[in-house]
Order: structure tokens, then C-alpha cells, then sequence
């Protein structure tokens, strides 16, 4: 039977890990809700423009299309929790990024209690593969350590998982992403769905694994701040992406594409192909933003002088329509991980 927490309002069940209930610790209620989301919200804005650092006037309209998009205004004004594991996870590149040994080795600590939180954030760990060629060794303990603790949160959140995998809402319509959408547009069953998801995902990892769009490129060590940060949020967005449906809130990850995007377009000393790859993936990041609530907007305003009906079905047509481009967004961020992937795996046992 179905647990309904008697404090909710709109009788929805709990779907988050048990490690939420450590906030009583620290003398956090329902009384401190204002207090809690506020200092989420600010705190996200904080880091957010820490980060961001635009370089030039017209980057500053793109760090603002990013940040200021829809669906990050929208986690702002619902103070939702994926605002604290951004916060959390902003700590990991610096962390990394540090001259000190301990240090660098500790952004396995913000991965493990992110995933501890929200399930989702263990594929960070991809991002432990960084760092210079001769940090092999170094990068060989984060990993192993880093394996380890990710396998304990996993035993420790596994009756978790089992109570609220059949409870868990379907993100679905304008403004949620998962690749689920295109195969159930085409009226596939759900077995037949995972299987072709898979397939595609298996199949653009290898092809993009063997393609020599990045032969003879080597980004600038000055760049590893933004291209790592790009990493960690095309990681979380790809995962969630093939693995599932997710709200909009999780576009709030996309403040992490939004240096490196712009750069990588404009880098002279990049391989044509990776400025396009580069350039595409900027199109299509803002089009993903931006397009649902446009329609949704449009759609408001001729709310009176059309059915209600109608509405939907317009907004179900659209929904269904751009599917193939949001699929094209997460294969180009595919794309970029998986050169990460192997330059970090083909250097893991190199000597200094």
C-alpha cells in the first residue's frame, strides 16, 4: 500500500532519499520554510554569477538567455531543492582545481552527499577522471575512492529507491525533457522504448568515441575551469536525459554549459568540426530553454479566444515536435562527455 504523508498538502507521496530528513539536525521545520528557500534561491544566484564571469557585452546577453531562461526562473521561484545540489556540486571544479593534495581529493565528498540527496548527481563521478597527465596515480585513488563511497550511498539509499520507484511522478508536456518522449510519440511500448534508447545511446557513444571531430585538439589548461564545469553539467543533464523524464527545474545545470559553449564556438585554435559541434549545441541549448514557455506564453494569451481543447492539443503537437531537436542537444553534449571520457581513461595510467 502506498504511504500518503499525512503533512502534504496535496496528499503526494515522499520520493526523496531519507538523507533529506538529516535537516532536522540542524533545527530545520516546515516553520523554516521562507528562510530555507530564500537562502536557497540566493545562494544558487550567488554561485551562479561567481561562475559565470561574461567576457564581453555580447556574452553577457548569453550568460543572461542562460541564467534568466524559463525554467531556472522557475526553480527560483519554487526555491526547489536541485537549487542545493548545484550548490553543493559548484564546490567539485574548484575543489579540483586546488594546488593542494587533500583538497582535490575531498570534491568526492560533494559528489557522494549530492547523490546521497537526489539520487541523480552520482554521475558526476565522471568527473573525477580530470586532471593533468601527471596526476595519473592521484586521479586513480579519487576514482577508487570515489567508487566506493558512491557503492555505499547506493547499498544505504536501496530501500529508498524500492518504496518510491513505482511513486515517483512522469514528467510530461511543456517544459520536461527525457529521450522516453520520442519513442512513446511513436507508439512504442516500454520495453521497446528502453531498448531503443539504449541502442542509440550505446551507438552515438562509439561512433563519437572513434569519430576524429577532436583529432589534434587539446583545449588551453587556462580553460579547465569553464570546459570542467561544462562536463558536470552536460553529466547530470545527459544522465537524466537517457535515464528518465525530468522537470524543467533540472535546466538550472545549464548555467554550467553556458561559458564553454560560448567559447568553444569561438575558439580559432579548435578543429572546425568542434566549433560547429559547439555552436549547434548553443542553438539548441537556447531553443530548449526558451521554446516551451514561448508556446505556453503565446498560448496564455489566447486564452478566451480559444478552446481549452484546442490548447492542448496545440501544446501536445509542439511537445511531440520537438522532440528530435532536444534529442539533438543531448547527442551533441554526448558528444563532448565522451571525448572527455577517453581523454581521461586513455591517460589514467600514464606515467608524470
Amino acid at each position: 500500500m502506498k504511504c500518503i504523508p499525512r503533512l502534504d498538502y496535496f496528499n503526494r507521496p515522499h520520493v526523496y532519499t531519507h538523507w533529506w530528513l538529516g535537516l532536522r539536525e540542524f533545527g530545520l521545520t516546515r516553520a523554516h520554510n521562507l528562510e530555507l528557500g530564500l537562502a536557497l534561491v540566493l545562494g544558487f544566484l550567488a554561485t551562479a554569477l561567481v561562475f559565470l564571469r561574461p567576457r564581453s557585452g555580447p556574452e553577457v546577453a548569453w550568460s543572461l538567455a542562460i541564467l534568466g531562461s524559463p525554467p531556472v526562473l522557475l526553480a527560483c521561484n519554487r526555491a526547489n531543492n536541485d537549487l542545493l545540489i548545484f550548490i553543493l556540486l559548484a564546490a567539485v571544479v574548484p575543489c579540483l582545481l586546488d594546488s593542494r593534495r587533500l583538497v582535490r581529493l575531498s570534491a568526492t565528498g560533494f559528489i557522494v552527499v549530492a547523490a546521497g540527496l537526489k539520487y541523480f548527481p552520482a554521475v558526476a563521478g565522471l568527473l573525477l577522471l580530470a586532471g593533468p597527465m601527471g596526476e595519473a596515480r592521484e586521479r586513480r585513488v579519487r576514482l577508487a575512492i570515489g567508487c566506493m563511497a558512491l557503492v555505499w550511498v547506493a547499498v544505504d539509499l536501496a530501500p529508498d529507491l524500492a518504496a518510491v520507484g513505482g511513486l515517483a511522478p512522469m514528467a510530461r508536456g511543456l517544459i520536461t525533457f527525457g529521450a522516453v518522449h520520442l519513442p512513446t510519440a511513436l507508439g512504442l511500448g516500454a520495453g521497446e522504448t528502453k531498448g531503443l534508447i539504449l541502442i542509440v545511446a550505446v551507438a552515438a557513444t562509439v561512433f563519437f568515441w572513434r569519430c576524429r571531430w577532436f583529432e589534434g585538439w587539446s583545449p588551453a589548461v587556462a580553460e579547465n575551469r569553464e570546459r570542467w564545469h561544462f562536463v558536470l553539467g552536460a553529466a547530470l543533464l545527459t544522465g537524466c536525459f537517457f535515464t528518465g523524464t525530468s522537470y524543467g527545474y533540472r535546466w538550472v545545470f545549464a548555467v554550467w554549459l553556458a561559458p564553454w559553449v560560448w567559447r568553444v564556438a569561438r575558439d580559432a585554435a579548435a578543429p572546425s568540426a568542434v566549433r560547429k559541434l559547439g555552436a549547434i549545441t548553443g542553438m539548441l541549448l537556447l531553443f530548449s530553454l526558451w521554446a516551451d514557455s514561448l508556446v505556453s506564453a503565446g498560448l496564455g494569451l489566447l486564452a478566451g479566444r480559444m478552446a481549452a481543447e484546442t490548447a492542448v492539443a496545440v501544446a501536445e503537437v509542439f511537445f511531440v515536435a520537438e522532440q528530435p531537436l532536444t534529442w539533438a542537444l543531448f547527442l551533441c553534449l554526448l558528444a563532448f562527455l565522451t571525448r572527455f571520457v577517453r581523454e581521461g581513461l586513455g591517460t589514467l595510467w600514464t606515467r608524470a
